[in-house]
């Protein structure tokens, strides 16, 4: 069984945009497809948590366009994300998917959910929020900047330690051990998204947090699949509130907060978060 070190990196090319993208993990199965936070790209993702899910399920990662392996340019909205993935599907021929989107990339699996609710199973929203609404929270003071003008390693590592892990001492080492798993899994690691995809990153966020285009917040009831929200107890980076906001509005929505965790959880908790979702797809 390939894993996330092992799994061959593979391209389709969509509305003349090449899309990177690789499938481990087990043989058969309804795919979980996983879409990255700001800036990341399929070599940001912790191997721990995704190669625990793939013993049991084929594991879909991508590059969003412009990011990573992936030509073009990066849309910005969400809603164009959304599309983007639907139509890689749609060229690999997979007419069923279970997503998980983390951070801004939980934005866009909303959207995907949304805008193409027959391609959805189940749907995973990990450190998540709705698009603008009252009673959301906003991001720590100087997060959101952390992230987007670190430049080195040293300053990407220590602004991810800073913003998805609290400063306890076993959080930070829980945050090390992440980061040395991340950084360490494969050869030839994408860097982060360049300067271009950044702007039009922090485009679609912004207008996502100012309710400006996209627009979930408004359309969550007509989510009809399952729907689990994860999210640490202290987030600082999308607010726990906000992960509250939008698990009140959807339907068959579960949700899932672990303790003293900040927006790390998924690799702070790895394997008890792999076996929480393993237990969703199960419903």
């Amino acid at each position: 069984m390939s894993t996330h070190q092992t799994a061959v990196t593979k391209y389709v090319t969509v509305k003349d945009t090449k899309f990177a993208y690789r499938l481990f993990g087990a043989e058969s199965g309804i795919p979980l497809v996983c879409l990255q936070h700001y800036r990341g790209t399929m070599d940001h993702w912790d191997p721990l948590p995704l190669n625990t899910l793939a013993l049991t399920r084929p594991i879909f990662l991508i590059d969003y366009a412009g990011t990573g392996l992936s030509t073009g340019n990066t849309p910005t909205k969400f809603s164009g994300w959304a599309s983007d993935i639907a139509s890689v599907l749609e060229a690999l021929n997979i007419p069923a998917i279970d997503l998980l989107g983390f951070s801004v990339g939980s934005f866009a699996a909303q959207m995907v959910a949304l805008n193409y609710p027959e391609l959805v199973k189940h749907l995973i929203l990990c450190g998540s929020g709705p698009s603008a609404t009252e009673g959301l929270q906003p991001t720590g003071e100087g997060t959101f900047e952390g992230f987007t003008f670190a430049v080195t390693f040293e300053e990407n590592k220590a602004i991810y330690l800073s913003a998805f892990y609290t400063s306890s001492a076993e959080n930070q080492k829980a945050g090390l051990e992440a980061w040395e798993r991340i950084t360490t899994s494969r050869q030839d690691r994408s860097d982060w998204t360049d300067e271009k995809s950044t702007q039009n990153q922090v485009a679609a966020v912004m207008g996502w947090l100012k309710g400006e285009g996209d627009v979930s917040f408004l359309r969550l009831g007509e989510l009809k699949m399952p729907v689990l929200v994860a999210a640490g107890a202290k987030d600082d980076v999308v607010a726990t509130a906000n992960s509250l906001v939008l698990w009140k509005e959807i339907e068959k929505g579960f949700l899932c907060v672990y303790p003293q965790a900040s927006h790390g959880f998924m690799s702070q908790y790895a394997v008890l978060f792999a076996n929480n979702v393993e237990l969703f797809l199960g419903q």
